[in-house]
């Protein structure tokens, strides 16, 4: 596994610098967290009035509105891939691991699960993904799941008006790939990931 320290990542994205410890302290203390599975919120109104998420609209989105969520939960596997045509945040509330392709990875319409790479995230730090970078949910590292802050453009991952032409585009801004064993391939997602669903071991 690798860290996104590791000059690796540069293809991917960007560590940021900056104290997010009020990202991570209402992660723990106000997000949400399910019994069980994960769970997305998309766009917390609180948790966007933070001062370092305001910050992050002039420093990573170029002034343009964002929206600031999180995911948080079990997940263990890879699943998916998707990408978005804007930058990433990502700040990790405990350790976290993610799973990243490029597109430079698609053969023949589809990524090998091996191509990916693991890239670890510790405690109270941000990393800015770029335009297209394949990502999904970030895997746990211990019982007590993952706590990930997810902020974007405004508008992004919401529900299309109405589907779309292109098997990929799953909801604004949301282009999925998804492995042929997950819930989102049975319910009509393009299954554009071949090889193992890649499962993340932490014990």
């Amino acid at each position: 596994m690798l860290r996104v320290t590791d000059s690796r990542f540069n293809k991917y994205g960007y560590l940021l610098d900056g104290d997010f410890s009020e990202v991570v302290e209402y992660l723990l203390d106000k997000a949400k967290m399910p019994t069980d599975g994960n769970l997305y919120i998309r766009d917390d109104e609180e948790f966007k009035k933070l001062d370092s998420i305001i910050a992050l609209k002039d420093k990573v989105f170029n002034g343009k509105e964002i929206e600031a969520g999180y995911c948080n939960g079990y997940n263990s596997y890879l699943n998916c891939l998707e990408y978005h045509n804007c930058p990433e945040v990502n700040v990790a509330a405990n350790d976290l691991v993610l799973i990243l392709a490029s597109q430079d990875d698609i053969k023949d319409g589809v990524i090998d699960s091996a191509d990916c790479l693991h890239f670890l995230v510790k405690k109270g730090e941000a990393v800015v993904m770029n335009p297209y970078t394949f990502h999904f949910s970030p895997c746990k590292l211990s019982k007590d799941g993952f706590r990930c802050a997810v902020i974007l453009t405004d508008g992004t991952n919401r529900d299309l008006e109405s589907p779309s032409s292109d098997k990929r585009l799953w909801k604004e801004n949301k282009w999925l790939y998804a492995h042929k064993d997950t819930i989102q391939a049975k319910n009509g997602a393009y299954i554009g990931i071949v090889g193992e669903n890649t499962l993340i071991k932490w014990d």
